[in-house]
């Protein structure tokens, strides 16, 4: 199931624990909301099969993306470089995959590959 304390397991052995843990437990609802709202939208399903360890994990990872990046999710660019007034400026370019963290996405690849839609066509 998608709650607090079973994210907080899941970052407990995360690279990403300590901005995890750093969120207030109203910033985590929220970004847990907004990562299942995303994961659902992109299956195009109504809810997360909980059995789906893939779902899960691509929810959880999309939730601290959202949560550490929303500044730039909202302004849709990402710096480049920056520089210091008078020696240099900012070059900013447009994220791609503006929505979903990276590691989100591969979950959500596996889920396609565990099971493949079949197509069927006549002829």
């Amino acid at each position: 199931m998608l709650t607090i304390e079973n994210a907080d397991e899941y970052f407990s052995r995360h690279l990403q624990h300590q901005q995890w843990s750093a969120l207030s437990a109203e910033q985590k609802d929220a970004a847990l909301k907004m990562a299942s709202d995303d994961i659902c939208g992109c299956l195009k399903i109504s809810d997360l099969d909980e059995t789906c360890v893939f779902q899960l994990c691509a929810a959880y990872e999309q939730a601290v993306f959202l949560a550490s990046n929303i500044d730039s999710l909202i302004a849709g660019v990402e710096i480049l470089s920056e520089n210091i007034e008078g020696v240099g400026g900012r070059t900013y370019r447009a994220r791609q995959n503006l929505e979903f963290s990276s590691r989100a996405l591969l979950f959500l690849e596996r889920i396609h590959v565990a099971s493949p839609v079949t197509q069927l066509s006549r002829g």
